[in-house]
């Protein structure tokens, strides 16, 4: 099928990029081309601060298993992401040595179930032709196709984020057999359960997308007037994992780095229910993590960093506000000046902002055109909850624009709809 071929064409394509890319980071850093930008493994020390500390817990961890065996790895405390990079060192490492080319198989696999999973959600939500461009304008995100190739849980996160809002477009959109909703609830509980393990600071962000979906498939019973039930036990079943999990396993962070809690969770006996509620403990977590930023490498990004949000008040006076920054921000104020990490990363990350309120604008063309859909309205509110949530906790620009990357993607599929549409029916106007 020339159709399908062409799709498998573009994975090789970005599959080759992927690679291309990883090999020149490595190469510029190998040989300290640009030594305050990348070290001799090729992690970033600006762009991707964050990965020379992982890529040092990967490679101990590489040397445990190596040297220890099997049990002595698995009982090192460590981040998830680190853990399967590890294995890649342990790997590939042995003749690569402990840096991106090593870890670019793993990397080269994330992003390619990330651009899979994007084709995906846009077939099933719109059609092929929206899920072909939101993959390609991802693909070549210049930050994100970045950040891909180091040692982060970013691509991990993500894909997993993804696919799990696939399976609940699914439940939306079609209707399930009992035996494949247990298949099809299993996936969903699994990817759940990794993506709380990878990125429990985001977790809210699945519990908002389980919630709109569970609503809007209620909803959609009640209007047909029967039950779906391969449907139902899907969501059940990622109902299930999302309560059980969290106080059950941990999210996994680095050593004497306090782990992620949810309040929304069935309460063990290790980890008994918080005595103030859990409108109360959501608010606490709030404000802590506000408060955290103050303690953050990089405050020359901040915004607003004197406002607490220590009430329900004060949390809905600052809506308005957190919805602009977790929107816009960086400002364009911030695009030009000079950052923690120079001038250059600012006026990438602020060309790639300016790209994001066009999307914004196709967006709302996609918002209306597709007004009727469930499936729509799933990917365009928990993108918007989500940003607005971290409007609300996020201090810093920074960690917001790379955090924000799981939304932005979520929003390019509406605008990538939204132009598509306008094209045609541009086109058919002109003909």
């Amino acid at each position: 099928m020339p159709f399908f071929s062409s799709r498998w064409r573009f994975v090789l394509i970005a599959a080759a990029i992927h690679i291309i890319l990883a090999i020149t980071i490595f190469l510029i850093g190998h040989f300290q081309l640009f030594p305050g930008t990348f070290d001799q493994n090729g992690v970033g020390l600006t762009f991707a601060i964050d990965s020379t500390t992982y890529q040092r817990v990967a490679s101990d961890l590489a040397e445990v298993l190596q040297r220890d065996g099997l049990t002595a790895w698995l009982n090192a405390k460590a981040p998830l992401h680190s853990r399967l990079y590890s294995l890649a060192f342990a790997t590939f490492g042995r003749f690569l040595g402990h840096n991106v080319l090593a870890a670019e198989p793993l990397n080269l696999f994330y992003y390619l179930a990330i651009l899979i999973g994007i084709y995906v959600i846009g077939r099933e939500v719109f059609d092929a032709q929206t899920g072909f461009i939101a993959a390609a304008i991802v693909a070549l995100w210049p930050t994100f196709l970045g950040h891909s190739t180091q040692l982060m849980r970013d691509p991990l996160s993500i894909a997993c984020l993804l696919w799990l809002m696939l399976i609940l477009v699914l439940v939306l959109g079609r209707e399930f057999w009992w035996a494949t909703g247990v298949a099809i609830g299993i996936a969903g509980a699994v990817l759940a359960t990794l993506f709380w393990v990878a990125r429990g600071n985001m977790w809210n962000v699945v519990l908002v997308a389980i919630a709109i979906t569970l609503v809007m498939l209620v909803s959609r019973m009640i209007r047909e007037k029967r039950f779906i039930a391969g449907n139902a036990l899907v969501m059940l079943l990622v109902i299930v994992a999302a309560l059980l999990v969290p106080p059950r396993l941990e999210s996994a962070s680095l050593p004497g780095v306090k782990p992620p809690l949810t309040p929304l969770a069935i309460p063990t006996a290790s980890q008994p229910a918080a005595r103030e509620g859990v409108w109360a403990t959501a608010i606490k977590q709030i404000s802590t993590r506000r408060a955290g930023f103050r303690f953050y490498h990089s405050r020359a990004s901040d915004i607003d960093p004197e406002v607490q949000l220590s009430s329900t008040g004060a949390i809905v006076r600052f809506i308005p506000r957190a919805i602009v920054i977790g929107f816009f921000a960086p400002f364009p104020y911030m695009w030009i000046e000079e950052g923690n990490f120079g001038r250059a990363t600012r006026i990438v990350s602020g060309l790639e902002t300016l790209g994001m309120y066009f999307v914004y604008l196709a967006v709302a063309l996609c918002v209306w055109r597709e007004r009727r859909s469930q499936k729509m309205w799933l990917l365009f509110l928990t993108a918007s909850i989500g940003m607005l949530a971290l409007g609300l906790v996020l201090v810093n620009a920074g960690a917001l624009f790379r955090l924000r990357y799981a939304l932005w993607i979520l929003m390019i599929l509406l605008g990538s709809r939204g132009l598509y549409g306008f094209t045609e029916r541009f086109a058919s106007r002109i003909r």
